[in-house]
């Protein structure tokens, strides 16, 4: 399959339809949970920011599932998981940085920070990996391709 044809499919099966809206629910609902709960506001807001990045390890899940289609190859197979597992540990990192600071284990400062450690790690490392993948299949979508085609599509 040629990377128009998997652009094509991608965007087709693709969560950025329906991603807005699960958001959209999960925001409200949290945040009437949060309303009509009188615990402590740093905790509340831990658990709105929770609520509104599991949308985001389903998404995840739903595009590995996709880029596997593409190639029987085992080594393209393990890059895929590769990547897919730093999504879920950058998620699950910011996650926990949050709730550190939440029940008041760490300063804001050290949050911010830690969180943008784990960002920067995780964007160069998947960066690496994208590389890798590009060696192995060179018709290989990358993630800023999936971003600009989704901006045409709205666009036009």
């Amino acid at each position: 399959m040629l990377r128009e044809e998997r652009m094509e499919y991608l965007y087709d099966k693709a969560w950025t339809k329906k991603g807005p809206l699960l958001v959209i629910i999960i925001g409200v609902v949290t945040a009437l949970w949060l309303l009509f709960n009188n615990s402590r506001m740093s905790l509340s807001l831990f658990i709105f920011c929770a609520a509104m990045l599991m949308p985001l390890l389903v998404a995840t899940w739903h595009k590995i599932q996709l880029f596997l289609q593409f190639n029987d190859s085992s080594t393209y197979q393990r890059f895929i998981y590769l990547k897919g597992m730093i999504q879920f540990i950058l998620l699950i990192g910011v996650i926990s940085t949050m709730a550190l600071y939440a029940l008041k284990y760490i300063s804001l400062d050290t949050l911010s920070l830690g969180c943008a450690t784990l960002i920067a790690g995780c964007l160069i490392l998947e960066s690496w990996v994208d590389w890798k993948i590009l060696k192995i299949d060179d018709e290989h979508v990358v993630e800023s391709l999936l971003g600009l085609m989704n901006r045409e599509k709205s666009k036009g």
